[in-house]
Parts: structure tokens; sequence; C-alpha cells
């Protein structure tokens, strides 16, 4: 499925870093500004062709957030596990997010924006209970899509085990009474970062991590906060996480 962009700021950004992913530009011939001239120029540079249109045509293409711009995007590629497998036997290091059942386009957008800022390897979702790649998920991840390997699988336990075979430390992103209760180890995270192989798993926004997930985890990874707030948004634990376990 192609994705749409409107934003202007958005659109200079991906034709400055990812003009491979474009698939058209179009720009409504009553448009005006500096905007213009700028993504004229920077189309030109890239060797990105540009279409002057009618406003409604725009409209008729994708008709939310009209700024007089469109930006069409090719499709995401999702990968195979077995892929994303296979790609990584000669790292030294990995490290791979698993996303159980993000509902949240926010959320995912946002998760992918993060994992491209500290260069993840990975993000492994469901194909169903979970957001995909649509022209919001590309535009809250500012680009990040293109960024970050997609792994699509059918069944995130399943995948979390075969993670474990091939030596993957799993760990549950969680608050520390419910490990208590699963009777798994909470771990800091400058313990784990020197691990060669780290998955993190980040729970769904309202049940969290399925319990035969967790029971599958080597350790659990709790963020302290104040008691007067129940729990963290997830792409925020997504963004302190991998800060930790970066730096």
């Amino acid at each position: 499925m192609e994705n749409f962009v409107t934003s202007k700021k958005l659109i200079k950004e991906i034709i400055r870093n990812f003009p491979q992913q474009v698939s058209k530009l179009y720009i409504a011939n009553n448009a005006y500004g500096k905007d213009i001239e700028e993504i004229i120029n920077l189309a030109k540079s890239k060797q990105i062709s540009f279409l002057s249109v009618p406003k409604q045509k725009i409209l008729n293409i994708f008709n939310q957030g009209y700024s007089g711009f469109l930006l069409v995007l090719s499709s995401v590629k999702y990968f195979y596990l077995d892929e994303f497998i296979e790609n990584i036997k000669l790292k030294s290091k990995c490290c791979v997010l698993i996303l159980d059942e993000i509902i949240d386009p926010q959320n995912f957008g946002a998760i992918l924006r993060t994992a491209a800022a500290f260069e993840i390897d990975a993000v492994i979702i469901q194909q169903w209970n979970q957001a995909l790649v649509t022209h919001k998920v590309t535009e809250i991840s500012r680009g990040g899509v293109y960024l970050v390997p997609i792994v699509k699988v059918k069944n995130v336990y399943n995948a979390v085990k075969k993670l474990k075979e091939i030596n993957f430390w799993i760990y549950a992103t969680m608050p520390q009474k419910f490990g208590l209760d699963l009777n798994i180890t909470s771990v800091k995270l400058k313990d784990i970062r020197n691990q060669q192989y780290i998955a993190i798993v980040l729970g769904n926004e309202e049940k969290g991590i399925r319990k035969n997930i967790v029971s599958e985890c080597d350790g659990i990874i709790t963020i302290e906060h104040s008691q007067h707030i129940e729990s963290l948004n997830v792409s925020v634990v997504c963004g302190i996480v991998l800060y930790e376990l970066k730096n």
C-alpha cells in the first residue's frame, strides 16, 4: 500500500533523506509561498519529477490534511523472521524491539522513530491486532519506517521462542509488581547493555504484555517513577530504555 504525506516540513525531510522512496510528488497549481520554490529545488536536486495539478486532483487522491502538496511514497517492505535471522548471522551485536499488539498508530510511529534514532536492528510486529504502516505512522515516524527493518510475524510468542533458540536474551518492559507475581527477575539496563543479542518486548497500551510471552522472558525491565502516575506511555518507555541501552 502506498503512503501519503502532506506535511511540508516532512516532505522536505523525505526528499532530502529518502528520495529513493518517493513515487510521485504533486503540487497544486494554485499553491503559493516560499515552500513551493524550496520543495521544487529539492526535488530537482534529487532528480525527482513532480506534477503541477489542480487542487481537486490532489483531494481526489488523498483528502486528509491538504497543504497544497502531496508526496506519494512507495510501499514499505515487511521482512520475514527467517530473513532477519539470516541477515544478522555475521553481526557481533544486535538489538531488536518486539511489539506485543501495539494498536495505536501514534505509538507505533513514535516507536519506529525512536528505533531509527538509536539504530535498532529490527522491529518485530504481529500481523493481527497490531497497527501497521499507514500514512499517519509514516508521518509520525519521520521516515523511520524506511530506516528500520519491520519484521512481520504470525505470532509474537513463537517469534520470541525462535529468537531464544539463536541465543537472544529477551526482556519484558512492565511494572515490577507484575514481574514479582510471575516470579521473573528484574534487571537493570546497565547490566545487560553489553549482551550480544537483546530483544526488548513492549506491550499493548491497555493490557500490557501477554502472560505467555512474559513467561518466556529472561527478565523484566522497570522504570521507576512517581506513584501518582500508574504507568508511562509505551513509546516513552521505548525511548527511555533504548537511550539507557545505547549510552
